[in-house]
């Protein structure tokens, strides 16, 4: 009896304890700072202290709590700052680079909802250079494999790995009744879907996702909305873009591979983004990219990238329904060298040759010429190089 009652007094007493094993919240981060030099902007060379430029700096919570039988509640609150003057990145936002909560189930996947990276982020950006390298973002990050912006109102569900296959689903709320003014249910809202597979030295991946009437000045409460959700800077005005309320719909392809041998992973990566307008103009860029990591040393990592962007922009208004055809060259070189678990500093090196279209002024305003993401704006030329360096560390 008395062994009994020890027994059950116990278990009382250790239950809160066991209960608190089975739940977990981590706080983590990256803070990311540095130097950085470029040789044009908008007619000057400049050499300005830079923030996250290899990582986005953030602070972010993760927690996760054993529901039994193998179900679990999850939730992750991610907010971005800049380390140059210590100010919330995303457009101001709390938890701009993530906010959700859900359930996972081991062997099923993870149910979430709020606001989350888009398929192509979850499964496809790992193939491009952008996707590893952040100066080396496509033209304008036109295609969000550097997750530019994230989505609002999602609700995504993530497979867990079957026989080396992922699939990631997700639907974004516009938030407004059907009979509302402008497109209603359907005025800012998006939808996409991913698959990666998987085996061994080989993965690839490959998935689509649609952005319906986006950021619409109509409805700033939809799936993509803010300054935060900007994907690219429109120095031009109008050859360019960003998702500033104009455009009708934009739609995003992405395919990629990576390959490891030895020391090193070689990778490719293909993306098509298309964006109708509500002025009935068009624009379209494909992006080639083909990057290569190499290991050499256990600390020391080199990075090759080298991306292709061919525009094309239809019936752009003020001059006369004409065409352009712009084309971009970018080569990106980067040396990482890990100075402990946590804490590495980082060299990148970006030439960019803006080619066609691109490389000239058609009309008033009609001019891209170089652009390196990061760089702060536009060249005057055609050409632009950007070296930012700087030392980064996670907890």
């Amino acid at each position: 009896m008395k062994k009994s009652l020890f027994a059950a007094v116990g278990i009382v007493t250790l239950a809160p304890a066991m209960a608190q094993a089975q739940s977990s919240v981590t706080l983590y981060g990256i803070v990311d700072a540095g130097v950085g030099y470029i040789n044009n902007l908008k007619g000057g060379s400049v050499v300005q202290q830079t923030s996250g430029r290899l990582s986005g700096s953030r602070w972010g919570l993760k927690g996760t709590e054993d529901l039994g039988g193998g179900l679990s509640a999850v939730f992750t609150l991610e907010s971005g700052f800049k380390p140059s003057d210590g100010t919330s990145a995303q457009g101001g936002r709390l938890f701009g680079r993530s906010a959700f909560v859900g359930l996972a189930k081991n062997g099923i996947g993870t149910l979430t909802f709020g606001r989350q990276y888009e398929p192509l982020a979850d499964l496809v950006a790992q193939y491009a250079g952008s996707g590893t390298w952040s100066p080396s973002t496509h033209i304008g990050d036109n295609d969000n494999l550097n997750q530019t912006f994230r989505i609002n109102n999602a609700v995504k569900f993530r497979s867990d790995p079957i026989a080396g296959f992922t699939v990631d689903t997700m639907y974004a709320f516009s938030n407004q009744a059907s009979g509302s003014a402008g497109q209603g249910f359907g005025n800012n809202r998006a939808w996409g879907v991913a698959a990666n597979y998987a085996n061994g030295p080989f993965s690839a991946g490959g998935g689509y996702v649609l952005l319906d009437h986006p950021n619409t000045a109509s409805n700033t409460g939809g799936a993509v909305g803010g300054a935060s959700s900007t994907t690219g800077d429109d120095y031009s005005g109008a050859f360019f873009y960003n998702l500033n309320g104009g455009v009708r719909r934009q739609q995003i392809v992405a395919a990629g591979a990576n390959y490891k041998f030895g020391k090193a992973i070689a990778g490719f990566a293909f993306s098509h983004s298309e964006l109708n307008y509500n002025d009935g103009s068009t624009r379209k860029f494909n992006n080639y990219d083909a990057n290569l990591r190499y290991l050499l040393t256990p600390a020391f990592t080199l990075l090759g990238i080298y991306t292709f962007t061919d525009g094309r922009a239809e019936g752009l208004p003020g001059t006369g329904g004409a065409t352009l055809d712009p084309k971009w060259h970018q080569f990106t070189l980067g040396l990482d060298y890990a100075l402990s678990k946590r804490t590495d500093v980082y060299l990148s090196g970006t030439y960019q040759l803006a080619a066609g279209d691109a490389s000239t002024r058609v009309g008033s305003g009609y001019s891209k010429l170089a652009s390196i993401a990061y760089a702060g704006g536009a060249s005057s030329t055609n050409r632009q190089v950007a070296i930012f360096t700087g030392i980064r560390a996670k907890f």
